[in-house]
């Protein structure tokens, strides 16, 4: 039957406090631009304790446009390769005998075919990225960061001694601003995170203030290629 006495007091959203501890589980704080609602890792979550890094906040998916674009230059490098390397073991094959300079020519492009081989399907094996190496995460907690690929190595960068620059300088012939996040490893190593959208950039944003940083990049001369740092 229904009650018609004093109306119950509405139930309340907040957590539930535990059973056991009486205290109020906390509630991690969300990312505006989390997008995709990533969660933080076992293997995160135990190097952030083992670092004390604190309580977990949000976790971002970094490079995703990088991955994406390394993934299908070096997929298409390897076709291109596979094709030149074939049609000149096949000319080769077939050329005549008594015009050596024919066949220094299908020599040459067959090295050129297999080099284009060897080093994109090196890349695709052990360096580039997604679905290789797994994709990038960076993990926030109240203290640092932990920088995770999921099929790769894993890094932790406390906020009290992490060395970070958030940089942007002009590419040139680039169409866009290269906005990169520079991160000294426990190592000494310094490695990269790249931006290829608005909304990396913002995610960038994001973790240099996190770190005590303006959101906005520091603008620095242009740098050339081979002094970039490479990319996590």
């Amino acid at each position: 039957m229904r009650c018609f006495a004093t109306p119950h007091p509405p139930r309340s959203s907040l957590p539930q406090r535990c059973a056991i501890c009486r205290r109020a589980p906390r509630v991690p704080a969300m990312s505006t631009i989390q997008g995709g609602g990533w969660e933080t890792t076992a293997r995160a979550r135990g190097q952030a304790e083992d670092a004390d890094l604190g309580r977990w906040l949000y976790t971002l998916q970094l490079e995703r446009e990088e991955d994406r674009k390394s993934l299908v230059n070096n997929a298409a490098g390897l076709v291109v390769g596979l094709i030149v390397a074939t049609a000149s073991i096949m000319f080769l094959v077939r050329a005549h005998p008594a015009v050596p300079g024919l066949k220094l020519g299908g020599l040459a492009l067959s090295v050129l075919g297999l080099g284009f081989v060897a080093v994109c399907g090196y890349r695709m094996l052990f360096r580039d990225r997604e679905g290789i190496r797994g994709i990038l995460l960076g993990h926030v907690y109240e203290a640092g960061l932990v920088l995770e690929r999921t099929r790769g190595p894993s890094h932790v960068v406390p906020r009290d001694t992490g060395i970070l620059r958030h940089v942007a300088w002009d590419a040139g012939g680039d169409e866009r601003a290269r906005d990169q996040l520079w991160i000294t490893l426990p190592d000494g190593s310094v490695r990269g995170i790249e931006t290829w959208s608005g909304f990396e950039c913002r995610q960038l944003a994001q973790l240099a203030t996190h770190f005590g940083m303006p959101d906005e990049p520091e603008r620095i001369a242009p740098v050339h290629p081979a002094d970039i740092p490479e990319l996590l």
